[in-house]
């Protein structure tokens, strides 16, 4: 799952996990631009990226691997911004298993029309509303646009999430590293006019080199191009999501967000680890039979909430945040395999692996987590 459950490093039993904001220098193929000067926005973003009651357009995501393009997906689309609510109807649905993805918000079901087959999921997330349109606030105001003087904030941004649901696999977002935003331009998307920003590590630690640059609604700031390029193991890859044909405040039917089934339907609910969210940490102490961590953490973070995990996987987790940064505590019951050529540090005694992949992490065993 994305966002919306519990990720497990596999390397990882107490892990913790170190996010920040990114800055993006190259500029990349784009339209006609209309405009380059630093516009000035007044505009409540947030609100305004809320107000959408619905969308609805054509998604078009496409792949590349060293510049070449390795998939391409066309799909006709109704989402209700800032939730789960979608429905997705691929054009091309005879290269994928599932043809159709339908979520009411709680319960993802993934169409497998030619077997008459539904595969329900169940979507299970934090007590906290989508993130998106305070990442896209922070965004605009990062890249100076609500500033008279122009001038970039110092603040916390991280890149927006890079692929939908059930789309393909992309790198992990190290929201808690420090990443910087550059305005480029005011360009268009499929006749709308677009804020163009760039995205990138404000540092030179990021080993996949991540950029990401948006094209941001100049009405709604919903963003209507997502391009997303790392390198993984000496090979360029990239992700770029565009909407077309785009309709904000669509009518929508009740129905749209419900499964199609019928009397011949099969429907499978997989196997997988549940997740329950706590707003603090002695209501997951009452409820886990694990016992849960009590780091110090510095000042300024304070807990967001507190996640226990049951099926093939037991575990519980600790999740801070502060200004845009991101620390995590989480412990599973399973002890790490950890090689000779991994024992990069030593905690109190026992071999310790630091990660600085995607996203930063310190990992060891400990009496059987």
């Amino acid at each position: 799952m994305t966002r919306r459950s519990l990720r497990f490093n596999r390397r990882t039993l107490v892990v913790l996990l170190l996010l920040g904001v990114v800055l993006l220098a190259v500029l990349w193929a784009s339209g006609g631009a209309i405009g380059d000067s630093n516009p000035s926005v007044d505009a409540n973003v947030t609100e305004r990226y809320r107000s959408i009651d619905a969308l609805t357009g054509t998604q078009t995501v496409t792949m590349r691997t060293n510049g070449s393009v390795t998939s391409r997906n066309v799909a006709t689309v109704t989402l209700v911004p800032g939730t789960e609510r979608k429905r997705i109807l691929f054009e091309n649905a005879s290269d994928r298993r599932y043809e159709r993805q339908v979520s009411n918000g709680s319960t993802l079901w993934l169409h497998d029309t030619d077997r008459n087959a539904v595969t329900a999921v169940t979507l299970t997330g934090p007590p906290t509303d989508s993130r998106t349109a305070t990442r896209i606030q922070r965004i605009v105001q990062a890249a100076g646009l609500t500033d008279d003087a122009g001038r970039p904030k110092s603040i916390g941004v991280s890149p927006l999430p890079v692929v939908p649901r059930q789309t393909g696999a992309a790198p992990e977002v190290d929201e808690n590293r420090s990443y910087a935003v550059e305005f480029v331009e005011t360009d268009t998307v499929d006749g709308r006019d677009a804020y163009v920003f760039d995205v990138v590590p404000a540092d030179n630690r990021s080993e996949a080199d991540y950029r990401q640059r948006l094209w941001v609604d100049t009405e709604r700031f919903y963003p209507l191009r997502k391009q997303t390029a790392w390198t993984d193991d000496g090979t360029r890859r990239s992700v770029t999501t565009t909407y077309t044909n785009v309709t904000f405040d669509a009518e929508v039917s009740a129905d749209t967000f419900r499964p199609e089934l019928n009397d011949d339907t099969t429907v499978r609910r997989p196997n997988v680890p549940s997740t329950e969210w706590y707003r603090s940490t002695a209501a997951l102490e009452a409820q886990s039979s694990i016992s849960v961590p009590n780091p110090t953490v510095p000042s300024e973070f304070e807990l967001v909430y507190a996640t226990r995990t049951t099926g093939r996987i037991e575990g519980v987790g600790l999740r801070y945040a502060a200004e845009g940064r991101e620390l995590t505590v989480a412990k599973f019951n399973y002890t790490l395999d950890i090689g000779s050529d991994e024992r990069d540090v030593t905690i109190d005694g026992r071999p310790a692996t630091l990660d600085y992949g995607s996203s930063t992490s310190l990992s060891w065993n400990c009496d059987g987590y």
